[in-house]
């Protein structure tokens, strides 16, 4: 019996990591502007916002390394200039006190350095990216680092650290001052902990409007606002806005009383009110843009085929056309 909840609960937990790391990819694949505004804000930078970005999609692997969902490197090209970033999302490794991501971070790291080793006449150069890790979730436990010792005997030893970021601690105001507008749609989990415990407690109907205010107020506004100042493209706000309703619909799609209140409708009058058909009609030509942006860094068809909707024979048949003759 404990065997099976325990496989239950793993079964549960993948799913759970599917869903965000659908998202993140997506959020990634956004427009070069959009994606360069993150890279500014998490890292402190001030790319120009028509650097060129490639991207490395890193390989999935067994979660016994930790709760990770999602990760990416990314290099920016500013001129003959080259700069690499690791970013990795997660819901949180201070709820077990679980802080060997960074053994994955490292890994994929040393990886990454490897291939663009600089070799001398009497020692070799690896050059890691600048990593950060997205804690989607935190509480009092979650760490502000997490940090690998490397120890070298008698050569020494050399702490690996990587910061993370405690994304529900920045508020709207402070996401849109750092042009973070891209991780808006993940900001429905700001009430998720205290929707489950009204739930527990039967009285998750005085929750509906507050759901309301955080989506159409917050992030949706904000979201509009981002495309108006030119920080994202519309298509941009098309794409967020959809990701804000796949999460809801994930996080709270099946508690009757928001369903009787009418948040999930009031969520999607806000969608037709706010984007315009024109968009909406220039999906299936954008996805096909982005399918094929995807397929030229390296990533299989049926991962594209998850990011943009398409589906996967025409994921292939691109893939065929793509090739060179």
């Amino acid at each position: 019996m404990q065997e099976n909840t325990e496989t239950q609960n793993k079964t549960k937990e993948s799913g759970i990591n599917q869903i965000y790391d659908k998202i993140l990819k997506r959020i990634l694949t956004l427009s070069a502007r959009a994606v360069l505004n993150l890279i500014n804000g998490l890292f402190g930078t001030n790319f120009p916002l028509d650097s060129k970005i490639v991207y490395n999609w890193t390989e999935s692997v067994d979660d016994e390394l930790g709760r990770t969902i999602a990760d990416t490197i990314l290099t920016i090209h500013v001129g003959e200039d080259i700069y690499r970033f690791h970013i990795e999302a997660e819901i949180d490794c201070g709820s077990t006190n679980d802080i060997s991501i960074v053994l994955r971070v490292f890994d994929y790291g040393y990886r990454d350095a490897l291939k663009h080793r600089e070799m001398g006449k009497d020692k070799i150069t690896l050059k890691f990216p600048q990593p950060k890790i997205i804690l989607l979730e935190h509480n009092s436990n979650s760490p502000n680092e997490v940090a690998l010792e490397l120890d070298f005997g008698t050569s020494g030893k050399i702490d690996f650290t990587v910061p993370t970021v405690k994304f529900l601690e920045y508020s709207i105001d402070e996401l849109n001052a750092r042009r973070m507008v891209i991780l808006l749609p993940l900001y429905l989990l700001k009430l998720r902990r205290e929707i489950e415990k009204a739930i527990s407690q039967g009285t998750v109907r005085k929750n509906a409007q507050a759901l309301k205010n955080l989506i159409n107020d917050d992030i949706l506004k904000a979201i509009n606002e981002n495309e108006k100042a030119g920080h994202i493209d519309g298509y941009d706000a098309y794409v967020l806005a959809g990701l804000v309703k796949k999460l809801y619909d994930h996080l709270y799609g099946n508690i009757q009383e928001f369903e009787e209140e009418g948040v999930k409708s009031a969520l999607e009058d806000m969608l037709l009110v706010e984007y315009e058909e024109e968009i909406i009609n220039a999906v299936s030509e954008k996805a096909l843009e982005i399918a094929a942006t995807l397929l030229g860094r390296g990533m299989p068809p049926s991962e594209v085929a998850d990011i943009t909707k398409l589906p996967v024979s025409r994921i292939e048949k691109l893939q065929f056309q793509l090739m060179p003759v």
